[in-house]
């Protein structure tokens, strides 16, 4: 991703590519935080709290992610 948004693309696409760059550079903040804090059980806090919540029209009931 580095190396594409170096390359000539438009305002558009160099934005969604950043975008997409400061996604991945969090997530793996995130990770870090993770191993460095030993949270190992899903039912923690630390990694519930990073869960997102989605309401599934379709479906007409909640997504968690």
């Amino acid at each position: 991703m580095i190396s594409l948004v170096r390359t000539d693309v438009s305002n558009l696409e160099r934005l969604k590519i950043n975008c997409l760059i400061i996604l991945d550079v969090h997530a793996r903040d995130i990770v870090d935080g993770f191993v460095r804090d030993s949270i190992l059980d899903a039912r923690e806090f630390e990694w519930e709290s990073q869960l997102r919540f989605y309401w599934d029209k379709d479906e007409n009931d909640i997504r968690i992610r």
